[in-house]
């Protein structure tokens, strides 16, 4: 499918470089034909899949990069993260116990489940030593009333 527009950047394995990113990323979404939800939802993925590879994917102290593209195609938004991180696939990550996350009291757990939720898809691949994920957004139109399921 032909991309009504793309954008890509490629950033270290930093807190401060993905800020960055995510308010180019929601600025850059902000002009494109597709609903607020969508917009706010690829935003959402970005920053969440990408916070987890910078936190996690590395064994080591050393600068990686993390490659962020985002397709913009009619009917949905694809954004997909290569990294060289150790071997992961998200999309085989078992669901959390959200009562038992929220009775706990700890921050954080839920990324991936909440990327899984707001998707249309998500799938993963490791080619040449690199983790891919793609996650796919439909454009949702203003009227759109999607129910993101919690149990």
């Amino acid at each position: 499918m032909t991309p009504i527009a793309e954008k890509n950047w490629e950033i270290p394995n930093q807190m401060t470089a993905l800020a960055e990113v995510a308010k180019e990323a929601f600025d850059w979404l902000a002009s494109l034909p597709y609903s607020t939800r969508a917009k706010y939802s690829a935003g959402l993925a970005i920053e969440e899949m990408a916070s987890n590879i910078i936190k996690y994917a590395y064994e080591d102290d050393r600068e990686h990069r993390l490659r962020i593209r985002i397709v913009a195609e009619r009917s949905r938004l694809r954004i997909i993260f290569e990294d060289d991180g150790r071997p992961f696939d998200p999309t085989r990550h078992p669901a959390p116990n959200i009562e038992h996350i929220v009775n706990s009291h700890r921050a954080g757990g839920l990324g991936i489940e909440l990327v899984r939720r707001i998707s249309e898809s998500m799938t993963y691949e490791r080619v040449d030593g690199l983790n891919r994920l793609t996650v796919q957004i439909r454009r949702l139109e203003p009227h759109d009333t999607q129910v993101i399921a919690l149990n």
